[in-house]
């Protein structure tokens, strides 16, 4: 991969490789690397350019630790990226790591294409669910004339909410955009927690939902 460049205010370096195909020996053809890159500072960004330029598989490094510890808050972005690539439907090679008893649980980004790895206690079997219950859609958020729609299929069965405030909405939005806890009244805030769609991932938090770009073919929910 390329040398890698700091991303601006979080000194995290995410270093990822693009291919027109997820085969590897379809990845091993000519013309199927489109390159290699550090991510930037406008996450969003950098997912749709990849989609629109005929990535549809992603490996990406380091490992990102999702135990939540003080100081882990730099993860955010690759956290976003890999939230944002399963959004378009890009397969994703990532890996992770388990690492506090009390941190957020392995299920809460069980909604993000599966990592190739999954360290720490009991994580191959965590995985092995996982990989198992994966599917397009698990937890999305769509928008509408004046409200959001969030469905939640992570955890026991569907759960669904609806925010038509429009200061809430905009609070997803800031959220989305990662633009920190301190965009978010704390009360608003408390309920995301609650209903496990913001994590706190260190100082600060991360927005799980990712807006849904592509249905499964043939659609199951409408």
């Amino acid at each position: 991969m390329n040398d890698a460049a700091t991303i601006p205010g979080n000194g995290f370096d995410v270093r990822f490789s693009m291919w027109r195909h997820g085969d590897a020996t379809v990845r091993a053809m000519p013309d199927m690397h489109l390159g290699d890159h550090v991510l930037g500072g406008d996450v969003a960004d950098e997912a749709r350019r990849i989609y629109q330029s005929g990535a549809r598989f992603v490996s990406i490094e380091p490992t990102v630790d999702l135990g939540g510890r003080a100081g882990t808050e730099h993860v955010i972005p690759a956290l976003s990226f890999i939230r944002d690539l399963t959004s378009y439907g890009v397969e994703v090679d990532w890996r992770a790591r388990m690492t506090e008893p009390d941190g957020p649980e392995w299920w809460v980004f069980s909604h993000l294409f599966p990592p190739s790895v999954l360290e720490g206690p009991r994580g191959a079997e965590a995985l092995n669910i996982w990989r198992a219950r994966y599917h397009v859609g698990r937890c999305f958020f769509r928008r509408g004339p004046g409200f959001l729609q969030i469905r939640d299929r992570r955890h026991a069965g569907l759960r669904r909410l609806t925010v038509s405030d429009g200061a809430h909405v905009s609070a997803v939005e800031s959220l989305v955009a990662d633009r920190g806890a301190d965009s978010v009244p704390a009360a608003l805030m408390s309920v995301f927690e609650k209903h496990r769609l913001v994590i706190r991932i260190g100082g600060d938090v991360w927005w799980a939902p990712y807006r849904l770009r592509r249905w499964a073919s043939p659609s199951w929910e409408v």
